[in-house]
């Protein structure tokens, strides 16, 4: 399978799992760590959905779909995810960063984070009344961030963000799910948006970014790709 560059110029495709392709895909994804903003990484079907027909991303990603995610997670110190991502897609523990996992009930049940190497402890945060519960339902090395919680019982993501800085974790990836990315979107701590579109429609399923709604937002396309199947792999400057 191969990636074909089209934006911002042509470029030579990049045969993926081939000597030199994992180098090229970080040079195209590469990142300062003082880039304003964190990333956000998605892959959603043709007409929104961030799940297939097995109720996860997992029918809706393929090959290169999986080499840019590495990419990108190169590129990061830290991947911050939802616990109900971590839940229903049974996450491999990130190779060369960190995992946070954003929490308001504490409830892993199910959750089987599958290890990779010597993964260091997921990050969890959630509010005092989830402490007790993440430990139980956990199977997993993690350590607990208690932050406070508003009246929904949501945390604010400012602090979910500002507390990873402060651990040195600057690089930040949210790889969703969709409240969490729709959250951080209307907080406006996002600097960039990369989007993967699985070349299928799913009549329904999840919105990639929720159900409820958000300012608009203007976006600027920095890159774009192509793979041999017709998905799709645009890079968003989010203004």
């Amino acid at each position: 399978m191969t990636l074909r560059p089209l934006l911002p110029e042509p470029g030579a495709p990049i045969p993926v799992g081939e000597p030199g392709s994992r180098d090229r895909l970080r040079a195209l994804y590469g990142r300062d760590h003082d880039a304003a903003g964190i990333r956000i990484n998605l892959i959603a079907s043709v007409d929104g959905s961030a799940r297939g027909d097995d109720g996860t991303s997992e029918s809706l990603s393929s090959r290169p779909d999986r080499a840019v995610l590495g990419a990108i997670r190169a590129e990061s110190d830290v991947v911050l995810i939802g616990a109900a991502s971590l839940r229903a897609e049974g996450y491999l523990m990130p190779r060369t960063a960190r995992l946070a996992v954003v929490t308001t009930s504490g409830d892993f049940a199910g959750a089987s984070p599958a290890p990779s190497g010597d993964a260091e402890p997921i990050l969890v945060f959630g509010p005092v009344i989830a402490r007790e519960r993440t430990a139980a339902s956990l199977d997993a090395p993690h350590r607990f961030i208690e932050l406070e919680a508003d009246s929904h019982g949501r945390l604010a993501p400012e602090s979910i963000i500002a507390s990873l800085i402060a651990d040195g974790l600057g690089r930040i990836v949210c790889e969703g799910g969709p409240v969490l990315a729709s959250q951080l979107l209307a907080a406006g701590l996002v600097g960039e948006l990369c989007l993967s579109t699985s070349p299928r429609l799913v009549g329904g399923g999840l919105p990639v970014l929720g159900s409820e709604p958000h300012h608009a937002i203007d976006l600027r396309l920095l890159a774009l790709m192509a793979d041999d199947a017709g998905g799709l792999y645009a890079r968003w400057s989010v203004n």
